[in-house]
């Protein structure tokens, strides 16, 4: 008993020294030393990771009753918030009683200044944790923050609020309770809520509302467009058998959200159902909001049971791009679930900015998910049909995952995806490609651990590779097989074609982060074309790889065997860098440099090695070319040579160059190193290549400022033309002088330069003496710069004098230049300070010709940082004015005014554009500059150009307003003029990358194109509507729509064609142009029908095919032909590079009309032939006159002809006397624009009268040459008086040449004598000489009343002659009844002289003629012709 007394004894003292250490400790603290200590404590356990808090000011009762003068928290970049005098009020000893009693807590100031800039989170460990309710009950009496104070950089707006709030959280077994109000204290604008659970009721009272005002924080915040005013309302009251609940929000017109939700007692449970519409397309991304415009639909109904197992009878959303829903049960507690899911995409269109360039038909997943939900059991398909993008398509696409657990939990999965009816846009691409894909991924998910793939492989007609092993986050381990990959499948994803095959083998050894890396490969490539032409140079045959890489970290690199080879280049490497060695060596061998680069020829061979260590790392390196030439210029034993040192710590390296270059030396040599203090020098340098040197010695301290010189003597730069591949010449000395004075950098240059030329620019004389101080930052000049003759980019720039003076107030400058021909001069100010660049510009004319722009006052302009400040800057000229004031850079906030401003001020930058009408408008953009906002209203009065004018267009007027939003500028655009009516521009396009969206709508009057027609006698009417779209990228836009042709007539008088009822339509998309239909009606009642397409593939030159059909078409109607045809033609092949016309005419009848009268002997005029071409025929005043059928085709000559034209008969030619029939069919060949025929219409019979002596033609045929003018081969040959005379109609028809021969040859005056009145000449009266004239004169015109008699009887012939007998005169008449069947008719002047004649056809040359008179006669006869 003593010992237990004993031991309790001094147990009792020992806790009894323990509560009076506590209990001194406890008043330490109360202590102003100890609240310092227990500050400094706080702050050191409350900072970790880049956050540092500071406490100071602990008063008070610690820790009951205690307040915090000051906490300031800061990352990195400093303070970031504050908290003034915090205060805690609270009963400690409530937790014995296990709940947290705080009677009153706040600050009287929160000051937030940025957001922090924290590194990143270290990983935590993860934790389980169990729900059930809150772990300590809590109760708060009042929490208040007075002024919450948060500056514009956190939020983008300023703003001031305070916080009031309450809680008692118990669990939802004891119930909940709680209030806030947050205001804001310097704009109108509040959150308010309340919320109350009792759990005896099963009472929930749920009330939260927000209001803001427009302009508020909330929508400055999310960056609502126009800042609207902004209302929101939760609202729910009931007991939980029967609760209802409400969510309002309104974002002006910006966005809308309405929902309502209810829970109702079921025997089972609580059935719980909710409906929701969300308006919110416009505060989403431009990308995102297509996919949910139109709204936003959500439904659900689901039932909880009392032992948390949810049955969800429905679960939907639904918007224009997609539609998703879900049923099945849940089981809370087991956490296991049962479910059935589903997911349809909408148009591929509202997809476009997040997946540019794809689209579908249909898309959709659908599946199911079973099991626990760390191992579950999920069977999922995703299908899509028509998918393209990127050049490829697919005809159906199917996609099968599935997991499947084992009772360990751990996870199998599997992955298989076919496609089917792959193709491509281009077919050389889709050729390589072939028509079906598949991939099959297998692993497994041990439980706890990460996934990793066991297998993979895919396969196509172009590519198939196999993985086997072990791939996850942790580590990878296995073999890659490329067995096969046709590089021309995959050019698409190059953005060029490809063309070549390659295989790999790779064994692969890795952790998951590639830090540790072991890998073994062996592949190569054969015939490898890229379009590049130094990738082709060097791989274009066979190339192979042999390799082990291996990578420990950042401890060492090893190469094993490293082998390139290819039939013109040899790499090889081996050896290892590592922290204790590094002896990598490797060699390069190229056979012929012309491989990179034709412009140069020659071996080249190369060698590194690398020595020491990874911490002390040295190199030597050389490369050689022993023999070549570089611009046709010799270059002999060029090498370069190179050392380093420390390469990982203060780098140092030596080089040296020596050789010969177009027989001249090429030396050099330099020193770089690193210097102790940080500096890095560059000494030493002399490089001397023929006639040019450069020499220096330039050293760069640690703070970036440089010291040293420079200096660059050329006497002629043509002798670096070899080593920079481009032709140079010219002189030039410069010396460059660097130092640092105050702290910053300063440069002086003096050079003068004459006659340089390089890559196409020029400079005929440059003068420079200039020192700029601090060019990188707030420069300061002073000097001057003279040029002459400056040819650059496209600018003539005849000279140009700058002149800057440096002083204390700033750098003035005084520029004169004159710029393609206009004259520039311009004074201003330039002015660095604190850290800024002002200019004032106090002078700008800019003048040419009549034509001249000025600034109305000084403007002053502002850089700091990236932003550019300009304070009224105001243009005029001739009554308009421009002026821009506001900020640009990152952010803008410009405005921009036009009035009235000449378009011809387009003269001063493009010369001879000719630009008529003003401009004037206004522009606002805010905002970044990768996305400003704004808007912008511009009016172009009365715009045209000469050659519009020229041409009857123009003038218009145009009208653009729009706004720049979601980096887009819409628009929305008219055009208004002569020939226009409601022609518009709408829609939007990207201010960077993105997709184009805009549409065209109007009417264009087709009268505008008879301007261009008037020179050719011809016009159209009509009108033709437009309504087309324009997508895609502006590299690669889309376009697509429709053109309506209406109403429309097209009349040439000069060739007789006229068309009227043209109606069309024309349908394009972005690969192809349709002619869906164009039909016209000819004056006859015929028609004329095209359609086809053209394909938009400018690299097949646009190939395509259009088909005409003619039906009893009228082609030609004028005085000297009349033609009247049918059949189909095509326009095929290239259309951008000569297509063909092929196709066969049936000619349905064919008037040829001799004119009745020939010009008369007018003059002969010495006309001068300007670009008649080789084909020019002077003779006819016709291109390809004469031209046979084996005349020689030219290329680019116009479109190709192949034409067959057939008719039997019907064709006839008449006038001054000559009256023929004929038929036969010829070949049109050769182009547009120089045909040549074969064959032609053969007579099938003719007559030719002379003053009533009617002759028959015994050889007629006609030829066409290009023209609705053709030319005539006539012979009618009778025997009179001893001689067989013979009369020759040849020519075009329109000046047909008329003459007379006889066997034996006579006279043309004593041919017609002697056919006419059978005697010489000399033995005529005076009447029948001037028969003879008359004669002559009917060749020169004549009478045309008997033709025109034909006319109007509507016959084919009309003739008045003499009988057989020459006793009595003749009249008759003929007409064709069809195509091998003619009637005549004769009447007499004796009695019975009546007489009825028809031809039949039997074939091509036999004809059956036969005839009966009114006497009683009867004939009948077979004629045969054949032509040789």
């Amino acid at each position: 008993m003593g010992t237990v007394r004993t031991l309790a004894k001094w147990i009792g003292l020992a806790l009894a020294g323990l509560l009076v250490l506590l209990a001194l400790a406890f008043g330490a603290i109360q202590t102003p030393p100890g609240k310092a200590l227990l500050a400094r404590v706080g702050s050191a356990l409350a900072s970790s990771n880049g956050l540092n808090v500071e406490i100071s000011g602990i008063t008070g009762f610690v820790p009951a009753n205690m307040a915090v003068a000051r906490i300031v928290v800061s990352d990195p970049k400093g303070p970031f918030a504050e908290v003034e005098n915090v205060s805690l009020d609270w009963n400690p000893l409530s937790l014995l009683l296990g709940t947290l009693n705080i009677d009153a807590a706040g600050a009287t100031r929160v000051a937030l200044q940025r957001k922090p800039e924290l590194p990143p989170a270290p990983a935590q460990a993860e934790s389980a944790s169990s729900g059930g309710g809150f772990a300590l009950p809590v109760r708060v009496g009042r929490f208040s923050l007075d002024e919450i104070v948060i500056d514009e950089p956190v939020l983008g707006h300023a703003a001031v609020l305070s916080l009031v709030a309450t809680a008692e959280l118990r669990s939802l077994e004891r119930g909940l309770s709680g209030a806030f109000n947050l205001k804001r204290r310097d704009q109108p604008g509040s959150l308010t809520g309340r919320l109350g659970y009792v759990p005896q009721t099963e009472h929930l009272d749920l009330d939260i509302t927000a209001e803001e005002p427009a302009g508020g924080l909330v929508a400055r915040a999310a960056g609502i467009a126009d800042l609207p005013a902004i209302t929101a309302t939760l609202k729910g009251v009931g007991p939980l058998d029967a609760w209802d609940g409400r969510l309002d929000v309104s974002a002006g017109t910006a966005a809308k959200v309405n929902g309502a939700a209810q829970v109702r007692a079921t025997g089972a449970g609580r059935r719980v159902s909710f409906t929701a519409e969300a308006d919110i397309a416009r505060l989403l991304p431009a990308q995102i909001a297509p996919v949910l415009e139109g709204g936003l639909e959500l439904a659900g109904a689901a039932t909880i049971d009392k032992t948390r197992r949810i049955a969800i009878e429905s679960a939907t959303a639904r918007s224009a791009g997609f539609g998703a829903g879900v049923h099945g049960t849940v089981d809370a507690d087991a956490m296991t679930a049962d479910l059935v899911f589903g997911l349809k995409a909408g148009e591929a269109a509202r997809f476009a900015a997040l997946a540019p360039g794809v689209a579908w038909k249909s898309a959709g997943v659908e599946g199911t998910l079973k099991g626990a939900f760390a191992a579950p059991v999920l069977a999922a398909r995703a299908t899509a049909e028509g998918l393209k993008g990127a050049g490829y398509g697919a005809a159906t696409v199917e996609i099968n995952a599935a997991t499947l657990p084992d009772a360990r939990q751990n996870l199998t999965f599997a992955l298989d995806g076919r496609a089917d009816g792959l193709s491509a846009d281009d077919p050389k691409v889709a050729q390589a490609l072939g028509r079906t894909a598949s991939f099959h991924v297998a692993g497994a998910q041990p439980k706890g651990r990460a996934p990793a793939v066991t297998t993979a492989t895919v396969e196509l007609a172009a590519l198939t590779s196999r993985f086997s092993g072990n791939a996850s986050a942790e580590k990878i381990a296995g073999t890659l097989k490329l067995e096969k990959l046709d590089l021309a499948a995959f050019s698409p994803l190059a953005g060029r074609r490809l063309a070549g095959t390659a295989a790999l083998d790779a064994t692969l050894d890795a952790s998951g982060d590639l830090s540790r890396v072991d890998t073994s490969i062996t592949g190569g490539t054969r015939d490898v074309a890229t379009g590049i032409a130094a990738v082709d140079g060097l791989f274009g045959g066979t190339t192979t790889l042999a390799a082990k890489l291996a990578r420990d970290g950042q401890n060492a690199i090893r190469v094993d065997r490293f082998n390139l080879a290819s039939d013109s280049l040899t790499v090889t490497a081996d050896g290892t860098i590592s922290r204790t060695r590094a002896d990598l060596a490797a060699k390069l061998a190229l056979a012929d440099v012309a491989k990179l680069d034709p412009r140069v020829s020659g071996a080249v061979t190369g060698e590194v090695a690398f020595r020491g260590s990874l911490d002390n790392l040295g190199l030597t390196a050389r490369l050689l070319m022993p023999a070549g030439t570089a611009m046709k210029q010799k270059v002999e034993g060029l090498s370069l040579a190179l050392t380093g040192s420390d390469l990982t710590g203060n780098p140092a390296a030596e080089f040296t160059l020596d050789g010969r270059v177009a027989g001249k030396a090429a030396t050099g040599s330099g020193a770089f190193a690193t210097l102790a203090d940080g500096a890095r020098q560059l000494r030493n340098l002399a490089i001397a290549i023929g006639s040019v040197s450069a020499k220096g010695d330039v050293r760069l301290d640690a703070k970036g400022l440089a010291d040293g010189t420079l200096a660059i003597a050329a006497g002629d730069l043509n002798d670096l033309s070899p080593l920079a591949l481009t032709e140079l010449a010219g002189r030039l000395n410069a010396d460059v002088r660097l130092d640092a004075m105050g702290g910053r950098q300063r440069v002086a240059v003096k050079a003068d330069a004459a006659n340089v030329s390089a890559a196409g620019q020029s400079v005929g004389s440059a003068r420079i003496d200039a020192t700029v101080v601090d060019p990188a930052g707030a420069p300061a000049l002073d000097g001057t710069v003279r040029l002459r003759a400056v040819n650059a980019g496209g600018m003539d720039i005849s000279q140009a004098n700058l002149t800057a003076n440096g002083a204390a107030a700033g750098t003035s400058l005084n520029l004169d230049a004159v710029v393609n021909g206009a004259t520039l001069a311009t004074t201003g100010l330039l002015t660095p300070r604190d850290g800024t660049i002002a200019f004032r510009l106090d002078r700008l004319n800019l003048a040419r010709g009549g034509t001249s722009i000025t600034n109305a006052a000084p403007a002053n302009f502002r850089w700091s940082g990236d932003t550019l400040a300009i304070d009224r800057l105001t243009l005029t000229t001739r009554g308009g004015s421009a002026s821009v004031s506001g900020r640009a850079g990152s952010a803008l906030a410009l405005d921009v005014t036009l009035t009235t401003l000449p378009l011809a001020l387009a003269d001063l930058a493009a010369p001879g554009l000719g630009l008529s009408g003003t401009l004037s408008g206004t522009a606002r953009l805010d905002g970044p500059a990768a996305a400003p906002t704004g808007n912008y209203s511009l009016s172009v009065a009365r715009v045209s150009t000469r050659d519009l004018s020229a041409n009857g267009l123009g003038p218009f007027d145009v009208r653009a307003d729009g706004r720049f939003a979601d980096g887009r500028v819409s628009t929305r655009t008219t055009l208004t003029g002569r020939f226009l009516s409601d022609v518009t521009l709408t829609g939007s396009a990207p201010l960077g990358a993105g997709d184009l969206d805009l549409a065209i709508r109007g009417a264009l009057d087709l009268g505008l194109a008879n301007p261009m027609l008037a020179t050719s006698g011809a016009q159209v009417r009509g009108r033709a509507a437009i309504d087309a779209t324009v997508r895609g990228t502006a590299a690669a836009p889309r376009a697509g729509g429709t053109v309506r042709i209406s109403g429309a007539r097209f009349d040439d008088g000069v060739n007789g064609v006229n068309l009227s009822n043209i109606e069309g339509v024309i349908t394009g998309t972005d690969r192809s142009v349709t002619l869906s239909s164009l039909t016209a009606r000819t004056p006859n009642g015929g028609s004329i029908s095209a359609r086809g397409t053209v394909a938009l593939d400018p690299a097949q030159s646009f190939p395509g095919r259009i088909d005409v059909d003619l039906t009893n078409a009228g082609l030609v109607n004028s005085d000297l032909m009349r033609l009247v045809a049918e059949g189909r033609l095509a326009v095929e092949g290239a259309f951008a590079n000569n297509p063909r016309l092929t196709g066969r005419l049936v000619v349905r009848h064919l008037d040829v009309n001799i004119p009745d009268r020939l010009p008369g002997g007018g003059a002969a005029l010495n006309v001068r032939h300007v670009n008649g071409g080789r084909n020019w025929n002077v003779s006819t005043n016709r291109p390809g006159a004469k031209a046979g059928a084996n005349a020689p085709r030219r290329s680019n000559a116009g479109m190709a002809l192949d034409l067959t034209v057939s008719a039997p008969n019907n064709v006839f030619v008449r006038g001054m006397g000559l009256e023929a029939e004929l038929g036969g069919d010829l070949k049109v060949g050769g182009t547009t624009a120089s045909p040549a025929t074969l064959g032609g219409f053969e007579m099938r019979r003719g007559t030719f009268d002379v003053l009533g002596r009617r002759l028959n033609f015994t050889r007629g045929k006609i030829t066409f040459n290009g023209t609705t003018d053709p030319d005539l081969d006539f012979v009618a040959e009778t025997t009179a008086n001893d001689i067989t005379a013979q009369i020759l109609v040849t020519g075009a028809a329109s000046r047909p040449d008329v003459t007379f021969s006889s066997t034996p040859t006579l006279p043309q005056d004593e041919v017609l004598s002697r056919l006419m009145f059978g005697r010489s000449a000399g033995s005529l009266t005076g009447a029948q000489a001037l028969q003879i004239a008359q004669t002559i004169a009917q060749f020169s015109g004549g009478s045309g009343v008997l033709d025109q008699m034909r006319r109007s009887l509507g016959v084919d012939s009309l003739d008045v002659g003499t009988n057989a007998a020459g006793t009595g005169g003749q009249v008759g008449i003929g007409r064709r009844l069809n195509d091998r069947m003619y009637m005549g008719v004769r009447q007499g002047t004796t009695p019975g002289s009546s007489q009825v004649t028809v031809d039949m056809d039997i074939t091509k040359n036999i004809r059956l003629q036969g005839a009966t008179g009114a006497d009683g006669s009867a004939e009948v006869g077979i004629g045969a012709q054949w032509d040789y």
